[in-house]
């Protein structure tokens, strides 16, 4: 019965006008395995042009919203002992759900153009799966360097008085110079503009931001109440993190060489846990990476790590400065 689902169906399923029949067949699709490829095709690649469309789907951000509550709330598997695929499965989860909001956000402003009588662009999706990196370039000479289970959400060519992309991930910006067409990064409810300028935004769902400049001026707001209030304006060598609540944003100094370095595979961590050190290996090598002793995980250490040597030799680098023993079982690691 589960073999085969409709994008119709799917689409009715995110608006929870499913039937208790149809809902069971969708969420049983849904676990057979390579089928998150075929939705996450749905919402990055044909749901965009539906929505631009007009046609099969009323655009609006409460709508946006709605599904992207589903998917968090709904879409998940039951939890395999030892809990390890419903994490990795949510992983994914939080992308289809950040990215759909932001396709959404994006296509708000295209349809306010649309009845503005200016010309619309077409929109492109880059996405990264866990271990892989790549390299874009716009239209504008602007490259961004987009890193591991990260996703970016661009027009093919840039109109109008701004350059807006969004991004869910993790990315490094390198922006042309253009005083007239200032370049706005989205993540979620948070935008960073700059004039021409490079830097790093972190941006992964559940994760605090954070937005570090390597060169230039970035200025980073975040959406309240209709308008945005400046969480901060940030020059070469600072950084700031917000975690999303009332908390206010931390602004930090930090080594300019270490942001433009990320590109490039260095990965600086300065007092952090081995639970945040491991998440980001397990992007960058596409691994699972599992604790034995939960206190072990809130260690904290400051190493250089660098992408390009093996994960072997970048655990046995970890290990030494942390005191652990560890086991590689394929694609999946356990620290003792």
């Amino acid at each position: 019965m589960a073999n085969f689902v409709s994008k119709a169906l799917i689409l009715k399923y995110l608006d929870n006008r499913c039937t208790p029949l149809e809902k069971e067949q969708v969420e049983q699709w849904l676990q057979l395995p390579g089928n998150e490829q075929v939705l996450d095709e749905i919402l990055t690649e044909k749901l965009p042009d539906d929505i631009l469309a007009g046609a099969a789907v009323d655009v609006a951000v409460e709508k946006m919203e709605t599904w992207r509550t589903t998917l968090q709330q709904r879409m998940l598997p039951p939890v395999p002992k030892g809990g390890r695929i419903k994490k990795m499965f949510f992983r994914q989860v939080a992308i289809w759900a950040t990215v759909l909001f932001g396709i959404g956000y994006y296509a708000v402003q295209q349809m306010g153009r649309q009845r503005s009588g200016i010309a619309t662009e077409a929109l492109m999706v880059k996405r990264n799966a866990m271990g892989q990196r790549a390299s874009i370039t716009l239209t504008d000479g602007s490259v961004i360097m987009l890193g591991a289970n990260s996703q970016l959400t661009y027009p093919e060519t840039f109109n109008g008085n701004t350059r807006e992309v969004t991004l869910d991930g993790e990315a490094f910006f390198e922006i042309s110079e253009d005083p007239l067409h200032p370049f706005i990064v989205h993540t979620g409810d948070v935008q960073t503009k700059v004039l021409g300028t490079s830097f790093r935004i972190s941006a992964f769902s559940g994760a605090p931001l954070t937005v570090a400049v390597a060169t230039g001026k970035v200025r980073v707001d975040q959406q309240r109440n209709g308008g945005w209030m400046e969480l901060a304006v940030l020059t070469p060598g600072r950084q700031v993190t917000w975690n999303g609540n009332s908390n206010s944003p931390v602004v930090a100094a930090v080594n300019a060489a270490d942001i433009t370095g990320w590109k490039t595979g260095r990965l600086v961590f300065n007092n952090k846990t081995l639970q945040e050190v491991t998440t980001e290996l397990e992007r960058w090598y596409n691994a699972a990476i599992v604790f034995r002793q939960p206190e072990k995980a809130q260690e904290r250490i400051t190493v250089t790590l660098f992408s390009g040597a093996s994960l072997e030799k970048t655990l046995q680098t970890l290990a030494v400065g942390s005191n652990f023993k560890y086991t590689i079982n394929g694609k999946q690691v356990i620290i003792q």
